[in-house]
């Protein structure tokens, strides 16, 4: 199987020319890293007029190889790009060029120029500095939400594999006694928050319903999901704000997608009251809509990302962190 590595140019090379996605009078003149990627290997392909963005997926999270993770999620990917592929939604994403399922390589469009929202955690706003850009996230939620899977393309969207593994960092290691996560080197003094949290029965109850409700297989009600919708899938862009990497993407609850992204603002610094506001004045909800179930998966979330393994660039006090987990207890009491 092909690998796509830096120094790997000449074979992929001669197996994009294989799969046509460059012409005759075209040459990789090299490949580089477009940014910092998580789950999959990803590389910019200079082909002097042009260029283009390759990810693989490999058995392992590419940035923590150490965690195994479904190969298959690229597969998930790529039919997420082809059922969005008219409207509103595609007009937000890179364009798919073509997709090699024997090498589990995709070709998209290189966007150029555009970083991610993770600076949020560090002082940027779009709360308040720039209220067009939290509308338009929230509304490109809706519109995904609102698009009809059809049938023949319900079985990839189960995606049940990629959901157990997001399952266990969201919903059980971050509350494990013993999950070997020392904190206190994050945060000094964290670990005493982890420790009255993963002694409350009745939180804990509530995660794991909250949970089983996660890896439920489409329900009725259930809409196509991002899956991993936060600031480090969301691109700042000329032509407004980019949406990428769906490889977690499934059928299920939308208050799972807005929940997530609740979540995000109160960690960027948002009261969590104003931005609940701001989402729901924006977001046109399926029917039905849990504003509660939301908030509980909301809740979920702020605890995943200050006590588990997916930390985040945050710049935050243990005084500000005990907020936090203060304000997801209560979301998470009141779903």
């Amino acid at each position: 199987m092909l690998e796509l590595l830096i120094d790997q140019r000449a074979a992929v090379e001669t197996r994009l020319r294989e799969l046509e996605w460059i012409g005759n009078d075209e040459q990789l003149l090299g490949l580089s890293s477009p940014g910092e990627g998580n789950m999959n290997r990803t590389l910019r392909a200079d082909l002097g007029g042009r260029t283009l963005i390759l990810k693989q997926s490999t058995p392992f999270v590419a940035r923590y190889p150490e965690i195994a993770a479904p190969a298959e999620r690229i597969e998930v990917e790529a039919a997420f790009y082809r059922a969005v592929e008219d409207g509103e939604v595609s007009s937000a994403l890179p364009h798919l060029l073509g997709f090699d399922p024997d090498n589990r390589l995709l070709a998209l469009e290189d966007l150029g120029k555009a970083a991610d929202y993770t600076d949020l955690y560090t002082g940027h706003s779009i709360v308040r500095g720039s209220p067009a850009e939290l509308p338009a996230l929230v509304e490109w939620l809706a519109a995904l939400h609102a698009i009809r899977v059809r049938d023949a393309d319900r079985a990839v969207f189960e995606n049940r594999a990629m959901r157990a593994l997001n399952h266990a960092h969201i919903f059980e290691i971050p509350f494990e006694a013993d999950n070997g996560l020392d904190l206190d080197a994050i945060t000094r003094g964290l670990s005493g928050e982890a420790d009255r949290l993963q002694s409350n029965r009745t939180i804990l109850g509530r995660i794991a319903e909250l949970g089983a409700l996660y890896l439920a297989d489409g329900p009725p009600d259930g809409v196509l999901l991002h899956g991993d919708y936060y600031p480090g899938s969301w691109l700042r862009h000329a032509d407004g704000v980019k949406i990428i990497d769906p490889e977690f993407s499934f059928i299920g609850p939308p208050e799972f997608d807005i929940g997530v992204l609740l979540a995000h603002m109160v960690l960027a610094g948002a009261v969590p009251v104003d931005v609940e506001q701001l989402v729901a004045g924006a977001y046109q909800a399926p029917q039905p809509f849990d504003a509660a179930l939301a908030r509980g998966f909301a809740g979920v979330e702020i605890m995943r990302r200050l006590l588990g393994v997916a930390q985040l660039p945050l710049a935050a006090t243990l005084a500000t962190k005990a907020t936090w987990l203060s304000h997801a207890r209560v979301m998470l009491e009141d779903a």
